[in-house]
């Protein structure tokens, strides 16, 4: 049940219009400098994450695990990520818990040599739903499993809102997150929806290292499940569904918020090395690519290579026009930021 529904998510991601009304990063306008007195050749674009060096400061992040279709895509996305020096997540691994059976399908991340591994669970399933919250154990035995460097704790209450059966216990997550951050290294991450500023500084008190924000902008897992509920013909699910299609705080946003209490990874509707660019100079870290990578790592390993090569190159002119020699000097670029976004950076 669970792997169909993996693969139903990943259909729907790829042939549907999933992402959310407007992408916050046409908000920003980096300034252009007509002599750059940069020489684009020597541009520096390695990033150190909490500890482990990245050659380029961007993160594949966690879109998929528990099915066989899963396994191939995992199996390419990890061979980019060792050829380009960038870190990985896996999807959701409660399947594998569930299940060690399909285990392979998460595993086989471990056939490259990614810099940053990164295994995953909900936040929901760390506290009592209508059955009993993972183990201590159970988080051990995925984060093995992948040889994890941080483990995901991934936040998607609006998805489990917009599915009737969904879970609808939030009470305790941060208490659990404060147990489990002594042993295992904890990145917070959305799902569409990002982080205020204020549920950021509770998950940062209780231990977490680093913020993905995963905010407004690109994909929207509200719209996920209206197209399952319409194949479905559940008329209450589509109306949920399509009623907080745009719910959240824009990806640019949240990323202004929580970049000053710890690394952000900066995700939610990148779609190019010029997006990316905006990210770091809002104040992230690296920048988070999901849905832009998917399809070509499920039908076209060699365009997969090749997009994410264009995003590099992308990202280096950006640095180049902005007259910036290295990612840690765009943190300090000049930008142009004009509404929507710019009232919800003033609510910070």
């Amino acid at each position: 049940m669970i792997g169909k529904r993996k693969e139903e998510h990943i259909r729907i991601a790829e042939n549907d219009d999933v992402s959310a009304f407007h992408n916050f990063w046409d908000d920003i306008t980096l300034m252009h400098e007509a002599d750059p007195e940069v020489n684009y050749d020597e541009i520096d674009t390695s990033v150190d994450f909490l500890g482990k060096k990245l050659k380029f400061p961007m993160i594949i992040s966690s879109m998929t695990g528990g099915a066989e279709i899963a396994k191939n895509i995992n199996r390419n996305l990890a061979i980019a990520a060792e050829k380009f020096g960038i870190g990985m997540g896996v999807g959701s691994m409660r399947a594998a818990i569930l299940d060690r059976s399909i285990e392979d399908t998460y595993a086989v991340i471990n056939e490259s040599n990614v810099p940053l591994k990164i295994a995953n669970i909900g936040a929901p399933q760390l506290v009592r739903q209508d059955k009993e919250a993972v183990s201590t154990k159970d988080i051990a035995y995925i984060y093995d499993l992948i040889k994890a460097d941080f483990l995901a704790v991934h936040f998607n209450f609006l998805q489990e809102m917009v599915q009737p059966e969904g879970d609808r216990n939030s009470k305790g997550v941060i208490d659990r997150i404060r147990d489990l951050a002594g042993s295992f290294n904890i990145i917070a991450k959305e799902t569409g929806s990002g982080f205020s500023r204020r549920t950021a500084e509770r998950l940062i008190d209780a231990g977490v290292k680093a913020i993905e924000v995963s905010g407004v902008s690109g994909t929207t897992f509200a719209a996920v499940e209206y197209y399952r509920a319409k194949k479905e013909n559940n008329l209450e699910k589509m109306r949920v569904g399509e009623t907080f299609w745009n719910w959240g705080i824009p990806s640019p946003a949240s990323v202004y918020y929580c970049s000053d209490l710890a690394p952000v990874i900066g995700s939610g509707g990148l779609r190019n090395g010029l997006d990316l660019a905006k990210a770091i100079a809002m104040g992230a870290t690296a920048g988070g690519f999901a849905r832009s990578l998917l399809k070509d790592a499920d039908t076209a390993p060699e365009q997969l290579m090749k997009n994410i090569e264009l995003i590099q190159r992308e990202f280096r002119v950006a640095l180049f026009l902005t007259g910036n020699k290295n990612v840690y000097e765009l943190k300090f670029t000049k930008k142009i930021v004009a509404d929507p976004l710019r009232s919800w950076l003033e609510a910070k």
